[in-house]
């Protein structure tokens, strides 16, 4: 670290502290919003079901190898693992970073789909679905109507057939060799995978729960600051919110380009949530219009199997799936790349 940074650390000190009161907001009332009580531990016995995915890259003069790691955890008297990984090469372009979040997601849900698929109880999503939904399509807006129509009609079906597999893999890049097929293309038909997937992960309902410990959302307040940071300050008492209700077609404008009335129609339930006494608020999305009582059930479930405020099984798989820096690095050993990744010739 530089001394001159050091020194301007000193320097604002208290110019940068005393704008800490502009993160808060004395006008509004979240304690209007909340509901303080201890949550009712759920006594049935229910098959649990978390999971999370990791990938992290490394970038070479001529290409970036990345990694892609998945893991659902199953707890049914014994835990239980469902995990998927991959390696692989993919050239640069400017949706890279894109492109590789949707493989982690693809990769995530297909995982969620197996465990589903085993009859679990509950399904504990980390991240976010709506998120998922909403967040803009690489290419959308490039690549021409009568292009993104062809790539629907000539691979939709044939995609369709490979996800049917239930294999965890990046099923669209079964047709990269395809000779009419250039990156804008395939990266289109990827996108295509990916509201397929979200699809039939939606289908099982009532089964998803997806948790969040951060979040820029303002639905309640409608304020700069983030409804999960307005909550959190408010009160530090066990507890939960009122119910936001969200309809994806109140998110986006933009039509998908499959499945246009099924997703748009999809309602979202959104709370917050705070398990333990003084321990962190988590963000709460059901991918339906839940029922006070439907709540509560969730809430007794997430607080029977929670460690520290958060569920066991979901802080287990994060901890266990995420690929560091120097896993990558003994994974590019592996290999035995030599070429220069650009730092040996600082």
């Amino acid at each position: 670290m530089l001394e001159s940074l050091l020194e301007m650390a000193l320097e604002k000190k208290e110019e940068i502290l005393n704008k800490l009161d502009e993160f808060y907001d004395p006008e509004l009332d979240p304690q209007e919003k909340w509901i303080s009580q201890n949550i009712k531990i759920t006594p049935d016995k229910m098959v649990l079901s978390a999971g999370d995915g990791s990938i992290h890259k490394k970038k070479f003069l001529s290409f970036i190898f990345y990694a892609i790691s998945a893991e659902t955890l199953i707890y049914k008297e014994e835990l239980q693992k469902i995990e998927n990984s991959q390696i692989d090469l993919i050239p640069h372009h400017r949706f890279v970073e894109d492109r590789l979040r949707n493989y982690m997601s693809l990769y995530e849900i297909k995982n969620a789909l197996q465990a589903l698929e085993k009859g679990v109880d509950y399904y504990l999503f980390d991240g976010s679905l709506l998120g998922n939904l909403i967040r803009p399509f690489p290419l959308d807006k490039e690549l021409k109507t009568k292009t993104k129509r062809e790539i629907e009609e000539k691979y939709r079906y044939p995609l369709e057939k490979e996800l049917d597999n239930n294999l965890v893999e990046i099923s669209s890049s079964h047709f990269a060799d395809d000779s009419n097929k250039n990156m804008e293309s395939l990266i289109y038909l990827e996108n295509l995978e990916s509201l397929l997937v979200i699809k039939k992960l939606l289908d099982y309902g009532k089964k998803l729960v997806t948790i969040s410990k951060t979040s820029t959302r303002n639905d309640y307040f409608g304020s700069n600051i983030p409804d999960i940071s307005l909550f959190d300050g408010s009160n530090k008492k066990e507890g939960y919110s009122h119910p936001h209700y969200l309809k994806v077609s109140s998110q986006l404008k933009r039509e998908f380009p499959i499945l246009d009335n099924y997703l748009r129609e999809k309602e979202f339930t959104i709370f917050y949530a705070r398990l333990e006494d003084y321990k962190n608020i988590i963000k709460i999305e059901l991918p339906y219009r839940a029922s006070a009582e439907e709540m509560k059930n969730v809430l007794g479930m997430l607080k029977r199997d929670s460690v520290e405020g958060y569920p066991y099984l979901l802080k287990k798989a994060h901890h266990d799936v995420v690929i560091k820096k120097t896993d990558l690095d003994r994974l590019s050993a592996i290999m035995g790349f030599l070429e220069k990744d650009g730092r040996e010739m600082l």
